[in-house]
């Protein structure tokens, strides 16, 4: 991965995007694409657009989701502890001792999540061991206030937060951090779409790069963008589990491994045509393949965009990845750039005036 790309997603992951609240990641993803792009705009609910030849057909849209999971203040109690809601699904055993950012009226506030002592859990001195964690029980945040009147002066019920932790680079181009969930699906769609600026002359397509809001509760933003653009083609760009460490399942959940190049979705929101013709472009540029089931759902963007209007033919394409939904989400930087190959290699296969159906 080149030097500026690679500063472009280090640039996105540090911008918070808790759901609901993208506002900094769609900014700064919308400012980077502006050079490459004929028309950047955002809508009523933060969804970020970027369009390439807006003049051409068909239109392909390229979708990432910007919101990272998160976590929501829903009450303070009188000793002026925060008590938090999941923003999107963290597992509560993986909470405590963590720290996090919470964003206030005021701006960013520090925070920690509580964390029960060995010793305090210990039955022979008289604890209870904490067998589950659980929201509304044990996941609480400190911020240092003294009582409620203090923490109310700086926080309020309904403010997010997120777990206050960065990209860390490990070996082998593997790259370490929250919010890579999903982080790397906007920056592919708009690298695939850079990528298509750059060989303009040989684009027939208009090109739709879309940074998605509220995926992680229910693809909503997917829905909003893909209504207003009403494209005839979609590729979604998203993280799926790499079945490669330990205690993980690959009769459940599949055999995906990082490292091992993009992971297609096949089943009944990917469209089979579009399916075949990234197979076939994928054999082209020698890009290695890896595949998954989605029988029922892909539990995606793409879930929400190939329902949309009268359907949209759409496919999914995602990045294996290590730990999600935690804040070392890990991931291989080379199979992302293929990502963004395949992407751009997309585009600028389509025809002029092409559409996707399936014959019966």
């Amino acid at each position: 991965m080149d030097k500026d790309a690679k500063q472009f997603l280090l640039d996105l992951i540090e911008r918070p995007a808790p759901t609901g609240f993208e506002g900094p990641a769609v900014k700064a993803w919308c400012d980077y694409l502006k050079p490459y792009a004929d028309e950047v705009f955002t809508d009523s609910y933060g969804n970020g657009f970027a369009v390439l030849n807006p003049d051409g057909d068909p239109t392909a849209l390229l979708t990432g989701h910007a919101d990272e999971i998160g976590l929501m203040v829903t009450y303070i109690d009188d000793e002026g502890f925060l008590w938090v809601a999941s923003l999107g699904g963290y597992d509560a055993k993986i909470l405590p001792s963590m720290r996090v950012k919470i964003f206030t009226k005021d701006g960013p506030l520090a925070g920690v999540i509580g964390a029960q002592p060995p010793h305090l859990q210990h039955p022979a001195t008289g604890g209870t061991e904490i067998a589950r964690y659980k929201f509304g029980e044990h996941i609480y945040v400190d911020i240092g206030a003294r009582n409620k009147k203090e923490a109310e002066q700086h926080v309020r019920v309904g403010d997010p937060m997120i777990l206050d932790y960065g990209p860390l680079e490990l070996q082998n181009e593997l790259l370490a951090s929250r919010g890579l969930d999903n982080k790397i699906g906007i920056w592919a769609a708009a690298e695939g779409l850079r990528r298509c600026a750059a060989k303009r002359d040989k684009l027939k397509a208009k090109v739709v790069a879309l940074a998605t809001v509220q995926e992680e509760i229910g693809g909503h933003g997917a829905r909003m963008g893909s209504f207003r653009i009403d494209p005839h083609v979609a590729l979604a760009v998203d993280v799926t589990q790499s079945v490669d460490h330990p205690h993980s399942d690959k009769k459940k959940w599949g055999e995906h491994k990082i490292g091992q190049g993009p992971v297609l979705a096949h089943g009944s929101a990917c469209h089979p045509v579009v399916v075949e013709r990234l197979t076939r472009l994928a054999r082209r540029l020698r890009i290695n393949l890896q595949h998954e089931a989605a029988p029922g759902w892909t539990g995606t963007d793409g879930d929400s965009i190939f329902r949309t209007r009268a359907g949209i033919p759409t496919a999914v394409v995602s990045l294996a990845q290590r730990y999600m939904h935690s804040p070392v989400e890990t991931v291989d930087l080379k199979d992302l750039e293929k990502i963004a190959r395949l992407l751009s290699a997309f585009c600028l296969d389509l025809r002029k005036g092409e559409r996707f159906t399936v014959h019966v």
